[in-house]
């Protein structure tokens, strides 16, 4: 514990001197990019870890008064257990009630149901009204956590079940900023070359001596509403707000 907070001390008093070291390391034309995704995942992991830990600390707090209060024995263990139970991620939930149970079993029965219910809705409350709050996330994909979950539990135990929802966030980060990002502009420029075949293909169509077949007109209208609701989605250019129409346009009046 002494390590990591001298870790952290150190890293939060020399980080923008290593943020320019390790981007040093990267090619040039990769450094903003690089830069932008880490002040993206510093702050959402950052949130995630505060949040965790001010709720593991409200729950042993609440969970320890309340034992006390009731006459369980062994109170301040209780909820010393209870508060490190609250950092473990889905399993977390389960193992703070069950040493209450047994504890309380052993003592007296209608103690450790009072405790266990007692402590069940303790997490229920945080679950409810303290976490919403604290946890203000913008990455949240509960299957991809789920998927994380099962694998590092499998692989690492306790530790890959603490880390699972954090490195799902920096995945699901990762994956909008290299992949996502890309294919949205992709698919945009591929709007905007459409719409420029439209106006091509329109303009074809006004200099024919015969006049369009209604089926014509009503495919390239069709073909215009889409695009204009298309555009704005995919942060293309804009469709033009009086696209070339089919029709030639009526001679006004002397009057």
């Amino acid at each position: 514990m002494l390590i990591i907070l001298f870790l952290s001390v150190y890293w939060s008093i020399n980080q923008v001197h290593f943020e320019r070291l390790w981007l040093s390391l990267l090619p040039s034309d990769q450094r903003k990019q690089a830069r932008n995704i880490w002040r993206t995942i510093e702050p959402e992991t950052g949130s995630y870890i505060r949040g965790q830990v001010i709720q593991s600390i409200l729950a042993g707090l609440i969970l320890g008064l309340g034992y006390w209060l009731l006459g369980s024995p062994y109170p301040m263990l209780l909820g010393l257990a209870g508060a490190l139970a609250c950092l473990i991620p889905v399993v977390g939930f389960a193992l703070v009630l069950i040493p209450v149970l047994l504890v309380g079993l052993v003592s007296n029965l209608f103690l450790a149901l009072v405790t266990t219910l007692f402590a069940f809705g303790v997490l229920i409350a945080l679950q409810l009204w303290i976490r919403p709050r604290l946890f203000k996330r913008n990455w949240d994909n509960p299957i991809l956590t789920v998927v994380l979950l099962i694998a590092l539990a499998d692989a690492f135990g306790i530790i890959g079940i603490v880390v699972a929802p954090p490195l799902s966030v920096v995945c699901q980060i990762l994956w909008n900023s290299l992949v996502s990002h890309r294919t949205t502009i992709g698919a945009a420029a591929q709007i905007s070359d459409l719409q420029d075949r439209q106006n091509q293909l329109l303009q074809t169509i006004q200099a024919m001596d015969e006049p369009a077949l209604p089926l014509v007109t009503s495919s390239m209208e069709r073909l215009a509403q889409l695009l204009e609701k298309a555009g704005p989605i995919l942060h293309s250019p804009a469709v033009p707000e009086e696209p070339l129409s089919l029709h030639p346009p009526l001679p006004k009046s002397d009057e």
